[in-house]
């Protein structure tokens, strides 16, 4: 053996070595992240019930019929309805949850999809003796789930308050998609192809560690918990495995509604909502980086006009309501509290 025939045989140890030793660490990382997350998180608000194997949080309070039930927009949990919830409980029973994967929930034995997550609501609702009718609440993607889940169990469902909730034909100007959104096919796959391994490995963790601040170590405020329960590196996964999911391994980059074509397309097909009491809750207010405001202006004349407007056609008592506030309806909370209140009252005295 030649002496740069031995060099290269070292290199190519030492290069072995280093990689084992960055994936042992990694994947240590990761064990002990999993063995501590469950441990780190806030002390639980709500009950966990079985629905199979895993569990869901549910936390309700108040008392009356019908039910509101709160969907959460995007990924997050339950607990970021805790304001409205504990308002509305004054009128009648208002409950929250947590999606598998996120908040207290158990993570799913696969990736999520429109189907399993309304079964699952239903399955917890009943094992947690919360009967029907309901009143769905869903912000954001959550209403979305509201339609589907609405036309997967009709006799459920008596009326709903889609609070700026996305639609299957949204259009969104670039800057308001997502980085993943963004991204060419071949990056797509390479990150959905990666996603077990970077998980496996601690990669995910880390980012999530690195999103949105250090989270405090005993959180008090509502603020402090929800940050918290964000900052969960499972439930970036889950997020992630479901986008992954309904895009065929990041193959399809659509052009119309959420970045998730799976529950866009059950969306689109969920049918309408006959004539359930139905409010439809529109943010008026936008907002835009410099230079881009006539292209935010002109799809949010859109989102009022066209979009929203044809949510509140769904059904025959549907109506829409601008509100004074941005997409996340944070500047009015009141709103939703009152759009609920009346569909709560519409209800009862269909029923009288």
């Amino acid at each position: 053996m030649t002496r740069l025939t031995r060099w290269i045989s070292r290199i190519a140890a030492a290069s072995f070595g280093l990689v084992l030793a960055v994936l042992l660490t990694g994947f240590t990382y990761e064990q002990i992240g999993r063995a501590r997350e469950a441990s780190s998180l806030p002390p639980r608000i709500g009950q966990a019930f079985d629905v199979g194997g895993r569990t869901l949080n549910l936390y309700c309070s108040g008392e009356g019929s019908p039910t509101v039930v709160l969907e959460s927009g995007g990924n997050e949990p339950g607990y970021a309805w805790h304001s409205a919830q504990t308002k509305l409980a004054n009128i009648t029973r208002t409950c929250w949850y947590d999606r598998a994967g996120v908040g207290w929930s158990d993570p799913p034995p696969s990736p999520r999809t429109s189907a399993t997550v309304t079964s699952d609501l239903h399955e917890m609702l009943s094992r947690a003796g919360v009967l029907p009718p309901y009143v769905l609440v869903g912000e954001s993607i959550g209403g979305e789930y509201a339609r589907v889940y609405t036309s997967r169990y009709p006799h459920d469902v008596a009326g709903l308050v889609l609070v700026d909730s996305s639609h299957p034909d949204q259009q969104e100007p670039p800057f308001m998609l997502s980085a993943f959104n963004l991204m060419s096919p071949a990056k797509r796959r390479l990150i959905c192809t990666a996603l077990p391994f970077m998980a496996r490995f601690g990669i995910l963790r880390f980012v999530a560690s690195r999103m949105g601040g250090p989270a405090p170590p005993q959180p008090s405020s509502e603020g402090e918990i929800l940050a918290k329960l964000n900052a969960q590196p499972t439930a970036l996964r889950t997020d992630a495995e479901q986008t992954c999911a309904a895009t065929e391994g990041g193959r399809l980059v659509p052009t119309v509604g959420t970045g998730n074509p799976e529950l866009d397309n059950a969306t689109r097909n969920a049918g309408s909502l006959d004539d359930r009491p139905l409010v439809v809750l529109t943010a008026g207010m936008y907002w835009a980086p410099p230079g881009l405001e006539k292209q935010a202006a002109d799809y949010h004349e859109i989102w009022i006009h066209q979009l929203q407007a044809s949510l509140a056609q769904l059904s025959r008592r549907g109506r829409q309501v601008v509100v004074d506030a941005h997409h996340d309806m944070s500047e009015a909370p009141t709103a939703v509290v009152t759009a609920t209140q009346q569909v709560v009252y519409d209800v009862r005295s269909g029923h009288e």
